[in-house]
C-alpha cells in the first residue's frame, strides 16, 4: 500500500511537470513574439452583397471612348451611374474627374452585384456571365458639400477570343 501511494504521486508529479512545462513554453513564445513591435488591427468592411436601386440615379449610357457631360452630385441619392454594354472579359477602365478631390468609383453587373471599386480611377475585367452582351453600371459619388460637377469616362478594350485548339 505504500508503493501504491507512492506511485500515485510521482503520477501527479510528472502531470504537474508536464503541465508547467507546456505553461512555461506558452509564456516564453509569449514573450518572444511580444519583443516585436505591435500589430494593428485592420478592419476591412464586409463586402456589399448588392447595390440598392433606391440608392442609385441613372443618368445616362456610355459608349467605350465616350466622356460624359459634367454630372451634378449633390448626395440623394447615395450613386448616380451610367450604363453600358459589355461582355465578359472585356477590360474596363473608367476615370471620374471634377469634384475637390477623388470620387468613389464602382462597377456593377446588371443585377447590381459589385464588380469592384476604387477612387479616381478604376481598371478592371468584367466577369464571364455566358457569351451575350450584358448591361453593366459605373456608380459614381463626389463631394456633397460643396454639390460636386463630375464627368466619366468610359475606355472598354473588348477581350481576346482564344485561339482554337486544333490539337484535340
Amino acid at each position: 500500500m505504500i508503493g501504491e501511494g507512492r506511485g500515485e504521486a510521482l503520477k501527479n508529479l510528472l502531470l504537474c511537470a508536464s503541465v508547467a512545462a507546456v505553461l512555461g513554453g506558452m509564456t516564453a513564445a509569449g514573450q518572444e513574439t511580444s519583443a516585436e513591435p505591435a500589430l494593428v488591427p485592420v478592419s476591412y468592411p464586409a463586402q456589399q452583397l448588392s447595390y440598392s436601386p433606391d440608392d442609385i440615379k441613372i443618368v445616362g449610357t456610355l459608349e467605350s471612348g465616350q466622356t460624359s457631360k459634367p454630372v451634378e452630385y449633390s448626395g440623394t441619392p447615395k450613386y448616380r451611374a451610367f450604363v453600358f454594354e459589355g461582355n465578359g472579359h472585356d477590360q474596363i477602365e473608367v476615370t471620374v474627374l471634377g469634384g475637390n478631390r477623388k470620387a468613389y468609383i464602382a462597377l456593377a453587373d446588371s443585377t447590381l452585384t459589385p464588380i469592384a471599386s476604387g477612387l479616381g480611377r478604376l481598371s478592371t475585367t468584367l466577369p464571364y456571365h455566358g457569351p451575350d452582351t450584358e448591361a453593366f453600371y459605373i456608380l459614381f459619388r463626389g463631394s456633397a458639400k460643396p454639390p460636386a460637377r463630375l464627368t466619366v469616362h468610359l475606355k472598354k478594350t473588348p477581350a481576346v477570343a482564344a485561339p482554337p485548339d486544333f490539337t484535340r
